[in-house]
């Protein structure tokens, strides 16, 4: 989680990532907002639609359902007629003649409107009136569900009601089936009595409104009904009625002019039909958000086809901006010393006219400019600065010389005053020798084999003032005499190791010098079997080498040969010192192995 979180932060530290992050916001918010307004207006004119196809098809459900009205009032008109040439049959003879051409219109009209059924209702003292397929007594008349503000004063119009269960003669439909039914009747009173004369009911089977509703409103999730002025629900577009209308809803419809209700996140398409009654089409803020997720999804789409396009696109031109700028920037992030020239033919390509650079261009030129400078530069420093070095090297390899020189013709005087002149004579035969080869080797790296003999020639001085008391002898692996080595490297160790080593507990003195290999080293160790050092001591030479410095009034040639041999340029070297009282020494000069080709690579 960790690195995941740095990783995320040094993508972030990017520029490009910041311009594009820049890119993404200015374009993916104004996108949302569009997007938004999109769906909004998008949304509202799908409702609108969606509620202007549910109104249109109403509205010719409305003119089909009327013109069934119309052709119910038609008949029940026609029928008024042969009614009135009923009342006004003078004769028997008449009266009955009048009484067939009733029956015959019904039973026509019947099969020529597709009527469910009509009934006539006479005094039950006249002629017909208990033919029963037709023709009824008027005492029956009061089984039906006539409203009872319609029998006090019918006028001349219909009235219209809803009959359950209304059963046809079974010699007129051969079946003792009931049906419930829109009821259309006619009531004419007795002027004089207000008694009724008679009365007649149009019925049209319930189903066949039902039937109307299903075509027009296959969609379930569309509530269409037909709405009596009582309240009642007589045909549904689904095949289980509701039980009832909401009071509220029935109650606002009386009061209100519009067509259009909302109510309950409902919008209800009312519209009053010719008997009085209402078809009533409910439609749901669900059905028309099902409706419109087409719309959602075709916008969705859209979105999520356009934001990779537009991501490429502005992945593609932010690259581009901030091209320059990572080479510039890498260019500048890999600018040292030692390494080539950064190619920046990319960020200033040749052959661009110079009035045509921007910003970037300009400044991708004075890093050019800069880095030539700096190239130029750093090599004078880095030319002083191993100048300098050698410089140093030769100073300190110039102080350890006049420091041996000092200690031998001590020596010399020494084996003069008391009358050893042929000692003090072949002293002087063997420093020749050894400054002969240290001249011939005027170089500041010699090889090994060289700096043994140098070592061999100053234990052969040192032997002939000590007589028997010095031996030593040397162990190389094969091979490692070629490598190279700090000139006067080993003299100064082997000087303390015969100055500081005898002793009348050690009156002899044994150096072992080896020379083995390391890992990609020359391990170079001086032992003897002198007095040792004491830890006092040892840790006050320790903390000489640990610190690289030359004391000039103590440890002087140590600290000379540690001082030149951890140099970089000379074998970044290292010594070390075991030893312990009475027990004799151990010095270990460990450093890199060091070919002819490394001298002449640096000047030496």
């Amino acid at each position: 989680m960790k690195k995941n979180r740095m990783l995320s932060g040094k993508w972030r530290s990017h520029f490009q990532a910041k311009l594009l992050c820049a890119f993404l916001l200015c374009t993916f918010i104004p996108l949302c907002i569009i997007g938004g307004i999109s769906y909004s207006v998008s949304y509202h004119i799908a409702e609108q639609r969606i509620l202007n196809a549910s109104i249109s098809s109403d509205e010719q459900l409305n003119m089909q359902i009327n013109e069934r009205l119309s052709h119910v009032e038609s008949v029940a008109n026609a029928l008024q007629y042969d009614m009135y040439t009923l009342g006004q049959s003078d004769s028997t003879m008449e009266y009955l003649s009048a009484l067939t051409d009733i029956r015959n219109d019904v039973s026509l009209f019947k099969s020529t409107f597709n009527l469910y059924y009509a009934c006539i209702f006479l005094p039950s003292d006249r002629l017909g009136a208990n033919e029963r397929l037709y023709f009824f007594p008027l005492e029956e008349f009061e089984e039906y569900d006539v409203p009872e503000t319609a029998l006090e004063n019918p006028g001349t119009s219909s009235i219209w009601f809803y009959q359950k269960n209304v059963s046809v003669p079974l010699l007129i439909s051969g079946t003792e089936e009931s049906r419930n039914c829109i009821a259309c009747c006619r009531i004419l009173k007795d002027t004089e009595t207000k008694e009724i004369a008679y009365a007649y009911i149009i019925f049209l089977d319930i189903s066949e409104f039902s039937g109307y509703l299903e075509e027009s409103f296959a969609d379930k999730n569309l509530s269409s009904y037909i709405l009596t002025d009582q309240g009642t629900i007589i045909a549904h577009n689904t095949p289980v009625n509701p039980p009832g209308a909401d009071e509220a809803l029935l109650s606002q419809l009386k009061e209100s002019s519009s067509q259009i209700l909302y109510k309950d996140n409902i919008t209800y398409h009312c519209v009053q039909l010719q008997n009085g009654w209402y078809h009533i089409t409910e439609i749901p803020d669900s059905y028309i958000q099902e409706n419109v997720q087409v719309l959602i999804q075709s916008i969705l789409i859209t979105l999520l086809c356009s934001l990779p396009l537009t991501l490429l696109v502005i992945i593609a031109i932010s690259g581009k901006l901030t091209k320059k700028i990572r080479l510039l920037s890498r260019a500048m992030e890999h600018l040292t010393l030692d390494s080539p020239k950064e190619d920046l033919s990319e960020l200033i390509p040749p052959g661009k006219d110079p009035e045509t650079y921007d910003e970037i261009d300009r400044l991708g030129l004075t890093f050019q400019k800069m880095q030539l400078s700096l190239k130029d530069n750093m090599q004078s420093i880095l030319d002083l600065s191993l100048t300098e070095e050698k410089l140093k090297y030769q100073l300190l390899q110039s102080q350890i010389n006049p420091h041996f020189l000092y200690n031998i013709l001590g020596s010399i005087q020494t084996c003069q005053s008391i009358g050893k002149l042929d000692i003090a004579d072949q002293m002087l035969t063997n420093l020749t020798r050894f400054y002969r080869m240290t001249l011939r080797k005027s170089k500041d790296l010699i090889t090994i084999k060289d700096e043994l003999e140098i070592a061999r020639l100053y234990l052969e001085i040192e032997k002939l003032c000590h007589n028997d008391n010095l031996s030593w002898e040397f162990d190389l692996e094969d091979g490692i005499e070629n490598f190279l080595i700090c000139k006067f490297t080993l003299q100064p160790f082997l000087e303390n190791s015969i100055l500081h080593g005898l002793s009348q507990r050690a009156p002899r003195i044994h150096l072992h010098i080896a020379a083995v290999y390391g890992e990609d080293t020359v391990i170079i160790t001086i032992e003897d079997n002198g007095v040792g050092i004491g830890e006092k001591q040892l840790e006050e030479l320790r903390r000489t080498l640990d610190s690289k410095a030359v004391n000039y009034e103590k440890h002087f040639g140590i600290g000379n040969v540690n001082k030149r041999i951890s140099s970089p340029h000379f074998g970044n070297g290292h010594i070390s010192i075991e030893s312990r009282l009475y027990h004799g020494t151990v010095i270990t000069i460990e450093f890199d192995q060091m070919e002819e080709d490394y001298e002449e690579s640096n000047d030496c």
